[in-house]
């Protein structure tokens, strides 16, 4: 095993504990969770299932439709849940989609798991190493081996317990990433419309106004900008569209417009026309 896949699987256990750990997973909750990395293992899935694919990650969310049903099988699962195992614990939690059949089993095997010393401990030091070695870790960085032998002995009755639950689920899963696939083709850091609680309520501005600042982020959008461009092109945008009575309305009702500015772009901005101007909003 090289130094970078190495690492890579000390991240994968540490972030799957954090996710379980009564201590550690207020952070956990708190971390902005990306559906890019259950493109990559949804192409996995669909490239181990089906006889001759070699669809990438990119194309995935654009042909999922053509291919043939299922998507993938049982062993196109497994290798999801090797090769991205964080990302797979995530969808089937429902962090990219309105909610997840299986988050309440998924939560009840948490409990179960959630007290270990140990484990926290290992998390603690390793994630702190990790951090104040900076960006180039996973290429250059190093745990001593007895770490990783700990980390791998501790953390295999909770890897074997979520991979029982969930690659025993195929056809669930399969529902669980078609809608992750339907959320649209790949954009680098693009978050998915659910993965956040929204800061704002869609009641809070009224049709017209939610229509104005959608009407400015499609415009922007449409100009096919890179991603930095993009942002600060949708940013200026919606701020210039909230007029000084639109900032009043939305500060009289105990929020602030760059709180209506992050739900327009985390949540807004994706949806139809339709969705903005219904009933949802008054």
């Amino acid at each position: 095993m090289n130094q970078e896949s190495r690492n890579q699987e000390i991240r994968n256990l540490l972030d799957l504990w954090q996710w379980c750990s009564r201590a550690l997973h207020v952070q956990w909750k708190r971390k902005r969770k990306y559906r890019n990395g259950c493109l990559f293992g949804l192409t996995s899935a669909v490239n181990e299932s089906q006889f001759g694919a070699e669809v990438s990650p990119y194309q995935l969310p654009l042909v999922y439709r053509d291919l043939s049903e299922p998507l993938f099988n049982d062993l196109g699962l497994l290798a999801f849940w090797e090769d991205y195992p964080v990302a797979l614990l995530d969808m089937c939690l429902g962090c990219f989609t309105k909610d997840s059949p299986l988050t309440a089993r998924l939560d009840r095997l948490r409990f179960a798991k959630q007290a270990n010393h140990i484990l926290d401990k290992l998390f603690k030091k390793m994630d702190s190493r990790e951090k104040r070695y900076g960006i180039d870790w996973v290429i250059e960085g190093h745990h001593p081996e007895n770490e990783f032998v700990q980390l791998k002995k501790e953390m295999a009755p909770l890897c074997a317990a979520i991979k029982k639950l969930i690659v025993g689920e195929c056809a669930v899963v399969e529902v669980l990433g078609r809608e992750v696939l339907a959320q649209g083709p790949w954009q680098l850091g693009s978050l998915p419309a659910l993965s956040f609680v929204r800061k704002t309520p869609e009641s809070l501005l009224n049709r017209a106004n939610r229509l104005k600042l959608w009407l400015v982020a499609q415009e922007v959008l449409s100009q096919g900008l890179e991603e930095e461009q993009r942002l600060g092109a949708l940013c200026d945008g919606l701020y210039r569209a909230i007029t000084p009575s639109i900032k009043a309305a939305i500060e009289s009702q105990g929020y602030t417009v760059d709180d209506v500015v992050d739900d327009v772009l985390n949540y807004d901005m994706r949806k139809s026309r339709k969705e903005i101007t219904g009933n949802s909003a008054r």
